[in-house]
């Protein structure tokens, strides 16, 4: 992945993450196998195609399979919730998203860093 990759991979996973609050405000639908499986979304299909086979190396690499599965995870949960048409508590576990998601944020910038200074 070179540094256009990375920003991309980022730009995807935060337009993600807008894409699931207006999910939970109604104005938008998302399809929920790709919400809750870290393997068919964007950044899960780059991951387990290419990302873990070059990387893996690399310990952000396999923090970030962590952290994107658990985010994933809570994102099952929210919808669960939004589903059972407990609207509140999906929102207020959407909270939640944000610092996971940061994370790995965080964690695709290391990589790209280490990838950069490796060439």
């Amino acid at each position: 992945m070179n540094s256009a990759d990375f920003t991309m991979a980022k730009m995807r996973h935060q337009s993600w993450r807008l894409r699931l609050r207006s999910h939970l405000e109604g104005k938008e639908k998302i399809d929920i196998a790709e919400a809750i499986s870290p393997r068919d979304c964007a950044l899960g299909k780059w991951l387990y195609a290419e990302g873990i086979a070059k990387y893996g190396s690399l310990p952000e690499i396999k923090t970030l399979e962590t952290v994107h599965a658990n985010m994933h995870g809570m994102v099952k949960r929210i919808l669960e919730l939004d589903g059972a048409g407990k609207k509140d508590d999906a929102r207020q576990e959407f909270q939640k998203v944000g610092p996971l998601s940061e994370k790995i944020i965080e964690l695709l910038t290391a990589l790209e860093k280490q990838v950069a200074t490796a060439k």
